[in-house]
């Protein structure tokens, strides 16, 4: 994980940088192949919280197909 992980957030986002580092850390550390957030995700929030993840975030409403 980049240094720059959570740079640029905006107010917008879903979580702060912080917790945005401390998620990528998790996935980096379980291998994980996408992140899934209970909340529903903006398109703005998935494409973001994307990149910084550097793997697929995704709404768990979009994953059981009510999103």
């Amino acid at each position: 994980m980049s240094d720059g992980v959570g740079a640029g957030v905006s107010s917008r986002m879903l979580l702060r940088q912080g917790k945005v580092r401390e998620v990528a850390h998790a996935a980096d550390r379980t291998d994980a192949d996408a992140v899934v957030f209970t909340n529903s995700l903006t398109e703005h929030q998935r494409l973001s919280l994307t990149a910084l993840l550097g793997r697929p975030a995704v709404g768990l409403a979009d994953l059981l197909g009510s999103g």
